[in-house]
């Protein structure tokens, strides 16, 4: 009986302990945010809410062979001289992992090729159903095509800030 208890004890302070790891990356509000736009991605974007997506969608449909991308969705976030798109494959076992980093490019050589968006930092996330798959930023990137960092995308919303500050 008392092994049973000590094995119990343990298992939950490694879970407190886990749930408190969690929670403190959770405390940043940036991630926050992040987490609230990759939600926000739709298959029709609204031209008056972002033009952004809609010309992208646009763009990547009419340039990007090999993917079905009516089972793409976007949103995008333009702050100052930033921009931040946010992709995501709903179908991801229709694209190769190769062609997803096609997909990334594509989008990049939409706005850097635009006369309204060349100038401005550009930030890209491609969600898959799980988990992020590849992140650009104008610094650093991620283009495993599995499981990318997706903390490179959190200077995009500015200096860390935690719920605590």
């Amino acid at each position: 009986m008392y092994k049973i208890k000590k094995n119990i004890i343990s298992h939950l302070f490694c879970s407190l302990i886990f749930c408190s790891f969690i929670s403190c990356k959770e405390n940043d509000i940036r991630r926050i945010r992040l987490k609230a736009d990759q939600k926000k991605v739709t298959s029709n974007p609204n031209e008056e809410s972002d033009l952004i997506s809609c010309y992208v969608k646009e763009s990547v449909s009419r340039t990007l062979n090999g993917i079905d991308t009516s089972k793409l969705k976007y949103y995008s976030v333009e702050r100052n001289d930033t921009i931040l798109v946010i992709a995501k494959v709903t179908d991801m076992m229709g694209i190769e992992k190769k062609s997803r980093k096609k997909m990334l490019y594509a989008i990049h050589d939409c706005l850097i090729t635009s006369e309204r968006y060349y100038m401005k930092k550009i930030y890209i996330d491609v969600e898959g159903n799980f988990s992020t798959l590849l992140v650009k930023t104008p610094l650093k990137y991620d283009l495993d095509g599995r499981f990318a960092d997706e903390d490179l995308l959190l200077s995009f919303y500015g200096k860390a800030k935690t719920l605590n500050n």
